[in-house]
């Protein structure tokens, strides 16, 4: 090599990866998750009317009825409950859990059917908009319910 040239200098490797930067890392993963779920939670909720458990049969006809009801999303099930002529929410919330509905599906007119080992919980919705983010919010939070029962019986990576 000739004066005033410089010998190549080594390539660094890549970057050093200390462990504080990797807990910064699961830190922010784990605050978009809890971002995310929030956003479910706060999207999943409202009036729906709720098919009664028994219709009336009137000969070849049959009667329905549909319940007015409150409908909230909580991280382990569906709630619902009565509502007040000004429909406030009033007496004890029952609750659908997502590791007990086999499927969720969503049918026309603005309905959609949670189905469990031992029965179907029919739900109308304000509208098929409404419907539609209703039963894709709930795939998602029965996806996420689904995941943690999985992770905490030691079922990881299945």
């Amino acid at each position: 090599m000739s004066e005033g040239e410089s010998s190549p200098s080594p390539r660094p490797g890549p970057p050093k990866v200390t462990d504080s930067a990797l807990n910064w890392l699961a830190a922010s993963e784990e605050q978009v998750v809890q971002d995310d779920l929030s956003q479910l939670l706060s999207e999943t909720r409202g009036v729906c009317e709720k098919l009664a458990d028994a219709a009336v049969k009137m000969g070849a006809w049959q009667m329905v009825l549909w319940q007015p009801r409150w409908v909230y999303a909580e991280v382990d099930g569906l709630c619902y409950q009565k509502i007040s002529t000004t429909e406030k929410p009033i007496g004890k919330p029952k609750k659908i859990k997502y590791i007990d509905v086999k499927q969720i599906e969503e049918l026309d007119c603005a309905e959609f059917v949670l189905q469990t080992g031992s029965r179907d919980y029919t739900f109308k919705a304000p509208n098929e908009d409404a419907a539609t983010v209703l039963v894709h919010n709930l795939r998602q939070l029965r996806a996420l319910a689904t995941r943690r029962a999985g992770d905490a019986s030691g079922d990881v990576g299945v």
